[in-house]
């Protein structure tokens, strides 16, 4: 009876030194890769309930809609682009870090985006045609 060897090599011999430490210490981390503390972000979001931006942002989408059953479908788009479009100019103007509502990316970024979702959006409310006996919106 022959018996086979194992056709792995050997396990290297272990270092005279110990591995390094995986972990960085806690001043080396910076701030984007810092582990997360759920209570500061509990903390977060209930402040974000008392900044005014929010509630102006989330009243303008309210009365968009409301314009939009209430009085003309293509109303309520027109006024949801001047709601971008006043996010877009008050994230301009204000100092950093910016309203909440309208600052969770870079400047730039939030100005093109605001600035072209209103421009998409007034373009659409132009080219498709309003129905139903709603007054007509040039």
């Amino acid at each position: 009876m022959t018996t086979q060897r194992d056709p792995r090599p050997p396990h290297p011999a272990p270092e005279d030194e110990p591995a390094p430490d995986p972990v960085p210490a806690p001043e080396d981390v910076p701030d984007e890769e810092a582990p997360l503390d759920p209570r500061a972000i509990a903390r977060a979001s209930l402040q974000a309930g008392r900044n005014a931006s929010l509630w102006w942002s989330s009243a303008g989408v309210a009365a968009s809609a409301a314009l939009s059953v209430l009085w003309s479908p293509r109303l309520g788009p027109v006024a949801l682009a001047l709601v971008l479009l006043a996010g877009a100019v008050l994230r301009a103007v204000s100092p950093p870090p910016g309203p909440v509502a309208f600052s969770p990316r870079a400047r730039w970024l939030d100005l093109v985006t605001l600035t072209g979702f209103a421009v998409v959006l007034l373009g659409l409310t132009w080219i498709v045609p309003a129905w139903g006996p709603y007054p007509t919106f040039p």
